[in-house]
Parts: structure tokens; sequence; C-alpha cells
């Protein structure tokens, strides 16, 4: 055939291609498929969906508070959660992630939500008057401070109300949560600065008396502290269920770790990563010492030259009430193992603090050892053998090796161009990880068995965030059994822009 009949035929082809889709467009098939689409999505699902005006933050939807929290339900744990967020984007995520939490819990599921703010990122109000520096308001245009807001205008949704009134804990149908926004420290990457949230917000568990009914009480069962840009992978219902002290197979249990990470579900010590990998080599390098010399305070005995092996676990963890104000007492105290560690990374000026701290002091106590998580054959959960991680993330956190190269071959998710203006200008995700999730990465997730996902972002992805969380399905059948099989393509992804069709081009 002449080039010319082929060239002829090609420009009909897509001359027809073009009337049809305008047809398409004109009959509303297009937004009739994508109603679809997202229909399926929500199949099983608990999640909030991304929507693009006002309404997804101005009303909060909270269980009823009058309602018996053992009438036709499991016990359950009450959950201090810590959410912290550090700029634009993990506002927006954490918006997220407090709806997600607060509705999808049920009546007494949750004790408190402390939310922390980076000092960096502006807090002001408009309504004072200030002016804006560039980054002043940010968490007064947010989606979380929205979010916040009209649950503390909602009686029935929160224990204390907008002007920071507290109603009685020893009423017995009050059983909404404290929402509370603070907004103290500015911590550095990898600096000791980035246990400062997590160190107060235990202070303020441990001595603040409007959580308490009473002295034995301490009126939360399960701490738990997440990145803004974290997600649940099943309701906070479930998830408080799941830690309830006396049966749930998670309770007392500390968690200062996951699977995800090279540490796995125990705590890692230094000695068993292999020579030359990160986390050995820089701890080795910066002489720090093999014993130290403090008091227990378990037992009220002096240990001389102990010796204390540093171990790698999270800065996010699920631990208990009882550790939480062993880490407390231990740092007030001035011989505690809490402060002369603290006081040791500081001198040797050691890196990576927010992850060996909490692991290093759960380790090296006695009293916390049967607290620790109990591992089958299969390094999964004895108690829950479908969770082999607390938390899914995507890390290659020993690479480059010790030889200064990068090994992994795997895809990820790299960063869409627009996701600077976005952001606020953040830049891209660090080397080693975390990445961003999406939805490749569901069949992973479902795998884990875990309870929370990060990064997750509704600028890099928004349907993870229209999924999740997924509603426990009926019968025997677990949550993750929902998630569907999704993987990466294992000859990797290559998206590119679209075409520019014709009639846009002569616009």
């Amino acid at each position: 055939m002449p080039e010319g009949s082929q060239i002829s035929q090609i420009g009909s082809r897509l001359d027809q291609r073009d009337s049809a889709r305008r047809r398409l467009l004109e009959m509303g098939y297009v937004p009739l498929l994508l109603l679809l689409l997202s229909a399926i999505c929500r199949v099983g699902s608990d999640a909030v969906s991304v929507e693009r005006d006002d309404e997804l933050w101005t009303k909060c939807s909270c269980p009823d508070a009058t309602i018996d929290r053992q009438q036709g339900l499991a016990p359950s744990a009450r959950v201090a959660y810590l959410i912290a967020a550090h700029s634009k984007r993990t506002m927006t995520d954490a918006a997220y992630l407090v709806k997600k939490l607060i509705e999808t819990a049920s009546a007494g599921d949750i004790a408190i939500i402390l939310i922390h703010i980076d000092r960096r990122v502006g807090t002001a109000s408009r309504d004072n008057g200030a002016e804006d520096e560039g980054n002043t308001f940010l968490y007064d245009d947010s989606p979380l401070r929205k979010y916040v807001q009209s649950c503390l205008e909602t009686p029935a949704c929160t224990r204390n109300d907008k002007n920071g009134n507290i109603k009685d804990l020893e009423s017995r149908n009050v059983t909404a949560p404290l929402l509370e926004v603070h907004s103290h420290f500015s911590p550095e990457w990898s600096k000791w600065s980035m246990n400062d949230p997590t160190l107060w917000a235990m202070d303020y568990l441990t001595h603040y008396p409007k959580l308490r009914p009473n002295k034995e009480d301490k009126g939360w069962d399960v701490f738990i502290n997440l990145s803004g840009d974290t997600l649940p992978v099943v309701s906070a219902q479930r998830i408080s269920q799941l830690f309830e002290p006396r049966k749930g197979p998670l309770g007392n249990t500390n968690f200062v770790t996951s699977k995800s990470c090279a540490t796995g579900l125990l705590p890692t010590s230094i000695f068993e990563f292999p020579k030359g990998t990160m986390k050995r080599s820089h701890y080795f390098s910066a002489g720090m010492p093999k014993t130290l010399s403090f008091l227990d305070l378990h037992t009220g005995e002096w240990k001389e030259d102990e010796p204390i092996a540093v171990y790698f676990g999270s800065q996010w963890m699920a631990i208990t009430p009882d550790f939480v104000e062993y880490v407390v007492r231990s740092l007030d105290h001035p011989n505690g193992l809490g402060r002369v560690l603290k006081e040791t990374f500081l001198d040797k000026e050691v890196l990576m603090t927010d992850e060996t701290f909490f692991a290093t002091l759960l380790m090296n106590s006695q009293k916390f050892k049967d607290t620790l998580p109990k591992l089958n054959s299969e390094g999964a959960l004895a108690s829950y053998p479908t969770m082999r991680s607390l938390r899914y993330e995507r890390m290659d956190e020993n690479l480059p090796n010790a030889w200064g190269t990068y090994t992994s071959s795997d895809s990820l998710y790299d960063i869409p161009p627009k996701f600077e203006d976005a952001t606020n200008g953040e830049g891209s995700a660090r080397p080693w990880g975390p990445y961003f999730l999406g939805t490749y990465d569901l069949g992973a997730i479902r795998d884990s068995g875990a309870l929370f996902i990060r990064k997750v972002s509704s600028t890099v992805d928004e349907n993870l965030v229209n999924m999740l969380p997924v509603k426990k399905p009926s019968g025997d059948r677990l949550e993750w059994n929902v998630l569907p099989e999704i993987r990466w393509p294992k000859l990797g992804v290559n998206v590119r822009k679209p075409f520019v069709w014709r009639d846009q081009e002569e616009e």
C-alpha cells in the first residue's frame, strides 16, 4: 500500500477516535466510569474519600459517645495517639489520618489524640492580625486545623471544646477522646531532637490528671505514635480491640520496631548487623562505650560498668503505660539509665537516636523482657500469626552497602513533577526511604498484616487514601484478605505525560 494511503487511513482512524471521545464526554460516560471505579475501590472499606471541597473537613462524624463501650462489642483498649506533622504536606496527610481514626472508632476506643506541629511550621491565626511571612498561616489554612475545629465544636466527638473546657471524666457516659494540638519543638532529622515530641507526649500522658479516672487507672492502655503521613489499614475500632490488655493478641506488648525495618519485629543489636553496614559502622566509629554505670530503678541496685548493647528499633512505636512511665522516670532521675544513655548519645554525637534510644532502654531492662513480641518460626507474631509487621514501609535502610554501592533494583514511586508546588517546596524522599506507597504496594501490604502503613500522601497517590482503612468482612476472613493482590509489574512501570489531542492543539 502506498505510504500516503497508510497516512490517510491512520488520520481517518484518529478522526474517528476523536469524534468517539467527544461523544463519550457529551453523553457523560466518563464520569459514570469514574463513579464505577470509585465504587469498586470502596468495597469493604471504612475509608474517608479524597474530596476537593471543605465539606470533608467541616463535618466530624464520630461514634455516639453515650453508648456503653461493652455492649455488643469486643473489649477494647483505650488508645493514646501522638501524631507528628512537620510540613504543609504532612498536615494535610494528618487530617486524613485523624479523621479516619476518629470516625472508624467506637465509643471509648480512643483516650486522647495529641497532635504535635513542628515549630517551624507557622501556627499563627489569621484572626490575630499577624503578618504573613510565607508560612505564617500554614496550620491555620490547613485541612487539619479545619477538621480539628469541627470536632471540637461537635460536643459528642471530643471531651474538650475549642475553649479548652473538659468534661468530667467521672461521668460514665463520657467516652469521647481528648483532642489537642501543640507546637513545642523543631526536630532536626537524625539528631536527638527527633525524640523531643515523643518524650514530651510520654511525660504529658504520665502526669496529666484529666486522663485519670482514679490514681490506679492511668486512663489509657497503649501509646501509639504516628507520623502524619501514616494511614491505618484497619479501623480504629479493630486496632483498639487487638491491643485490649487482657485478651487482645497485641495487649501488654511493647512494639518498638517493625518487620519492614531491617530489625524485624524485635529490636536488633548493632552487633547483629553485618560489618560495614550503616547502622553498625556509625555507632562503632563514634566510639560508643560498651558499658555504662547507672541506678537500676526497678531494683534500686547500682550497676557499675554494666554491659549495655545498643539496639536499633524505630521511633514509631506501640508501647504499654508501664514502659512509658519507666522511660519518663529513668530520664528524670539523674542516675537513671535513660538519663545516662541520653547524655552518652549527646556526648558521642551519634545519629539516629530516635531509632536506638527506646529500643536500647527496652532491651536492657529486665522487667520488660516478657513484654517483647513473641515470634513464631516464620517471624510473625505468635499470638496473631497473620501479623508480620506493626507498620509497613518501603525501606532500603542498609543501602548503599559496605562498598558504597546501591544494590536495590525494586521499582518505587517517584515524586510527581508538581509535588513541590503542592507541598510548599518539599523535596523528594531521601535515599534509603521510607518511600511513598501507592496502589502497586497493596499486595505487599496485604502480606504484611500491618496495622499501619507509611508514607502515604494524597499528593502522590489518592487511591490508598480512598481505600483505607478496610472494614472487617463477615465470618472468619480478616481485613487484609479484602485488599487486592496488586503488585509491581516485574518489568517495572513507566508513566508518561498525556498525549496532546489535535483539538487542544488547535485551541
